[in-house]
This record gives structure tokens, sequence and C-alpha cells, in this order.
């Protein structure tokens, strides 16, 4: 400050105090500028307990539970066997040569049905009846028809495939106009063939095939309708239920003459089914050699007489007669009854209950009254 001059130094501390004043302020306010601009304008990043919709990066767990199989769609109507597709397809017989010279024969373990009956004097013939012979491969040795063997067809509107046949079942086959695959000289004999080796060591009439993929598409390409008549039944039911009533046996022996022929059905109770022993030799499928499994046996008492020179058979297929059921290692007397030759066989207890049969495949011998069926075990 001047000395001297006291109102002139009072006007310059005016002056030094309002500038010291006005820097404090400018000072004062950018501070608070600054604190100001820097505000966030965007929302906290810290996590929020509030529910998101991000997706988590941990694995999806599985399903603690198996999925379900998918329910079977259709049941193979000779068997009970449930199928995982329809099959609407009709059912094709196939006459098989049962001589020793066709052992074994081949296709017939893909077959829902056997049926063994005698062709004449002390030698059988089979009929393997199919509901869908494709998968079978090589069938046969086929060989001829007979007219009692055309009749049970019938009750199956079962497409015929055989070698020819006898005159009366020819005749049978051109008086209904029956639909017949036969491998002589008719509707489908391109679709035959001779298997060499057994032409050249067998014989000539033991060596006649067909494969079971040409008998179907064959018979469709004849014109042969290949589809079941819709709503049609074959008189079977089935159980999954034990047969608990009868005898016990292990073993059964049909004699097709009291001194001729015999098959021999041996039950297991470790897989619950039946094999065939005939002429030295389990009955076996060619293609596969396996035994073939039966679940049910049927054995059936006929009217059965030679009617001609030739030897060949009448054998009753209609009306009504006895016979024997057997199952999971037991054996029941039944009756059989069957109205004509379009309907099919039925099966009752000497009760007159109704036969369920098993789940499986089934082996039906056809025998005159007067043959024997031994048991054992």
């Amino acid at each position: 400050m001047l000395a001297g001059h006291p109102e002139r130094n009072a006007i310059i501390m005016k002056k030094l105090i309002a500038l010291t004043l006005a820097l404090m302020m400018v000072l004062c306010g950018c501070g608070g500028n600054t604190e100001e601009t820097t505000v966030p304008t965007t929302l906290p990043t810290e996590p929020t307990t509030e529910a998101t919709t991000e997706v988590t990066t941990e694995p999806a767990t599985e399903p603690t539970t198996a999925p379900t199989e998918a329910p079977p769609v259709d049941v193979n109507p000779l068997t009970g066997e449930e199928l995982e597709q329809v099959n609407d397809n009709r059912i094709i017989a196939v006459m098989i040569n049962n001589q020793s010279q066709a052992l074994p024969q081949c296709g017939i373990g893909q077959a829902d049905i056997i049926y063994e009956i005698l062709a004449e004097g002390s030698t059988t013939r089979l009929m393997a009846v199919f509901t869908d012979p494709t998968d079978a491969g090589p069938i046969g040795p086929v060989r001829s028809l007979r007219a009692y063997y055309l009749n049970i067809m019938r009750g199956y509107d079962a497409i015929c495939t055989s070698a020819g046949g006898s005159s009366e079942a020819d005749n049978m086959i051109y008086n209904l106009g029956y639909d017949r695959m036969n491998g002589i000289g008719g509707d489908g004999a391109g679709y035959f063939y001779r298997d060499a080796w057994r032409r050249d060591n067998r014989g000539y009439e033991h060596s006649m095939f067909i494969t079971g993929e040409d008998l179907f598409n064959g018979s469709a390409a004849i014109g042969f309708r290949t589809t079941e008549t819709e709503g049609r039944t074959y008189g079977l039911t089935f159980t999954e239920e034990p047969l608990t009533s009868g005898d016990s046996v292990s073993q059964i022996v049909v004699h097709f003459r009291s001194d001729g022929k015999t098959t021999k059905l041996t039950y297991s109770a470790e897989n619950g089914y039946y094999t065939a022993y005939q002429q030295g030799q389990d009955l076996i499928d060619g293609n596969t050699d396996e035994v073939i499994p039966f679940k049910n046996v049927v054995v059936l008492f006929a009217n059965s007489y030679v009617m001609d020179a030739e030897a060949h058979l009448y054998v009753q297929t209609t009306g009504e007669g006895t016979g024997y059921y057997a199952r999971d290692g037991k054996v029941v007397e039944i009756k059989w009854a069957r109205a004509d030759e379009t309907s099919n066989y039925e099966y009752y207890d000497m009760e007159g209950n109704p036969i369920d049969f098993g789940v499986g495949k089934s082996y039906i011998a056809v025998i005159p009254e007067n043959s024997p069926v031994d048991f054992a075990g």
C-alpha cells in the first residue's frame, strides 16, 4: 500500500478484495462443473437381482425318464405277434415236399403255420402258410397239390403255390377259378426254378424252388389280389397267459399211420417252445440251419381213406372231430369244427370252451382217426 494516501489506499484495498473474491468464485465454479459433467448417462454395470432373459451357458439336463417305445400298429392274425407296421397281405400257402430226398426244406422257418398231412402211403406233405414270405429267401422244394390241402387253403383265402397237383385238385382249381402259382406250366411258372445241386444229387422232382420275393411280386404281376379282404379274421385268438390245465408232457409222437411215418414234438421248458424231429433229423429251415420253434401243437383226427388206384387220399376237412392241443408243456383233449371249405377251423376243449393259442408259430397235424399219438414225460 502507498503511504500518505489513505483514501486512495482504501479504494485499492476494495479492488483487491473484489478481485480476490472473483478469483475464488471462478475456482469454485470449475470444480463444480467438472463434477456435474461426469455424471454417468448409462445404467449401472453392477449385476441386478431382477430376472433377466439372458440364456445361460450351462448344458441342458437330459430327461430323467427313458423314452417310450412306439406302440405296435398291427398284429399278425396267424401268430398273435405285434407288428411295427401294418401288414394287410393276402395269405400265401405253399406245398412243400417232405420226402427224405427233399430235406432240409428251405424257407419254412418264416411260415406262421405248418400243416402236415399224408400225401400217399406213409409219405406226408407240408403246407407252409405265410402272412409275408418276402424275407423267406428260397422256398421249397415245392411239390404237388392235393384236394384236401386246397380245402384248407380256402379257409384262409390263400394264394395256392404248388408244382402241379392231383387230377382232383387241378379240376377244383379250374372249376373254382382259384388263384394258384403253378411251377409246372401254369400261372407264374416262369418265377420258379430248379436248384442245380438238388436236381443232380437228389432228383428232378425234389428240386423246384421259388423265392419268397418272387412269389409275392409274381402273384401281383399276374393279377392275383395280394391284399387280404377287409375285416377278414381266421378264427384264432391269442393269449400271453400260460396253459395250466391238462396233463404235463414233454414229448408228443404223432403217428401218421399206425406203423408208418412219425413226427416227434419235444417241449423245452427253458424257452417255452416245441421243436419237431422226423425222418432221423430235426425239422429245420435249410436257409438258416435253425430249428423251427412252435408255440402251439395241434393234432386233429379226421376220417381218411384211399380213394383211387394212384393211392390218393380223401381227408375230411369239414364237419367235426376230436384231437389234442399242446402248449407250455401241457396237453388237453379238444374238439374241432369247420362249417365248410371257406370257413376256418374252430377249436374247443371238451367242455365247449374256445381254445386260446399262445403267441407264436403253430404246427398242425391232421391224421387218420385210427392213428395213435404217444405222450411222454
